[in-house]
């Protein structure tokens, strides 16, 4: 066979491919609110900790997004921004502060020029507060009751008020420069969950009963509803159904770590009646012995099933039209070295997964969390039916020990 003849035989194989992929269940569009997007695959907002001492956007900030928008995912969720430098998680966190001249214009630059070249992806921006997760090495901690070995300021009544009106107005400054969303982050362990929790039993506005806990969440939401009147804007959370931790979200009482569901299905309920048009499923904390229950990896592999089965139990307790988005799954992979040997590796990977429990109901997208550092281009190959490209991710949490010692955040696998 001639070069001319092969090529033109390997494109036409290509072509097939790509077709099958296209009819495949994540390659279909979905509305969520009054906005589609193009296939269900999420990336999921990772901390990248790469912003410069100002909460500013470096080099390696932008090629990071840039490579994302590229990458023909259908919803892109960047990563977690503090809304004040005081107290936060991490030195070099990204820092959206709607009162500084300097900050704003660079966060309408920045997505313009996204938008301008890259019009297809919902772009949502997850806005967070690290509450006691505050690292005191170059910043203050604050928290809503103190933790043993963790402690911090105790936060009162009109700092939390304060909070909250910082998000709405952060909301509707996104709103304005072409974002289409916000991500409240009510997970893992940050300001929202320590809020949220049983543990935070003091009496308090923000804290004792039920009504009391879950007003952080319901006001915030509810003032980023007026803020941003549209379906055009959409407004979700990431959610801890549960921690894993003693009086952690998602369980039974203050000093309980027996699962209790109720409230976290009350949460999700109550911000959906106020406006919230999607949620990413997650589990477990990020400062606890609990991360492998929030990122498996190849001795906890049965952490993946537990994620799908919690989205497919928020699913249920939804409306049919609110999205559901199902995170964990980065394990699966291409199926051959998940631990779950029993299972052939066709029908135990990540796509094959993705495209069954969205064909079942289970769930709407699936999010791509370390994945996205391993391969931001995956949801491109796929479609273009060039699996064999992507690059797997191996979950050997590399990427969290970066994040860990306040380094930047890359696959050590292949951005070496």
């Amino acid at each position: 066979m001639g070069k001319m003849a092969l090529q033109s035989t390997v494109r036409r194989k290509n072509k097939m491919k790509q077709g099958n992929n296209l009819s495949m269940p994540l390659s279909r569009t979905l509305k969520i609110g009054g906005l589609e997007a193009k296939n269900r695959f999420c990336i999921q907002p990772m901390e990248c900790g790469n912003g410069d001492l100002k909460g500013g956007f470096t080099k390696d900030t932008l090629r990071r997004y840039e490579d994302l928008f590229r990458g023909g995912a259908g919803v892109v969720v960047m990563e977690s921004v503090t809304l004040q430098y005081e107290s936060r998680a991490r030195e070099h966190q990204l820092l959206l502060d709607v009162e500084d001249l300097h900050n704003r214009k660079m966060w309408e630059s920045f997505v313009k020029e996204m938008k301008a070249k890259y019009p297809d992806p919902i772009f949502i921006v997850q806005l967070n507060h690290s509450g006691e997760l505050s690292d005191t090495a170059f910043s203050k901690r604050v928290c809503v009751k103190p933790r043993k070995d963790w402690g911090g300021e105790l936060l009162d009544s009109a700092y939390v008020d304060k909070t909250i009106e910082k998000f709405a107005e952060a909301a509707k400054f996104l709103y304005e420069i072409g974002c289409d969303g916000v991500d409240l982050k009510f997970c893992h362990g940050y300001l929202g969950t320590q809020i949220l929790r049983p543990y935070n039993d003091r009496i308090w506005k923000y804290g004792g009963s039920w009504e009391n806990r879950s007003r952080f969440a319901f006001d915030m939401c509810e003032k980023v509803s007026k803020a941003v009147n549209t379906s055009k804007f959409l407004i979700g959370a990431k959610v801890s159904l549960y921690e894993g931790m003693a009086g952690g979200q998602g369980h039974a009482g203050a000093d309980s770590k027996q699962l209790n569901l109720e409230e976290t299905f009350a949460l999700c309920r109550g911000l959906e009646e106020r406006g919230a048009s999607f949620f990413i499923e997650t589990l477990g904390n990020a400062e606890t012995a609990d991360w492998q229950l929030m990122c498996p990896n190849k001795n906890t592999s049965e952490n993946v099933y537990r994620h799908m089965a919690m989205a497919q139990n928020l699913k249920r307790g939804l409306r049919p039209e609110t999205t559901v988005i199902c995170g964990g799954l980065s394990l699966l992979a291409e199926g051959r070295f998940n631990e779950n040997h029993q299972i052939s590796a066709e029908k135990n990977g990540l796509l094959h997964w993705g495209n069954y429990c969205i064909e079942k109901g289970s769930f709407d997208m699936i999010a791509l969390g370390r994945q996205s550092f391993a391969d931001p281009f995956l949801p491109k190959k796929y479609l273009e039916g060039v699996e064999k490209d992507i690059n797997w991710c191996l979950c050997c949490d590399g990427c969290g020990g970066l994040l860990a010692q306040q380094k930047p955040v890359e696959c050590v696998i292949y951005n070496k």
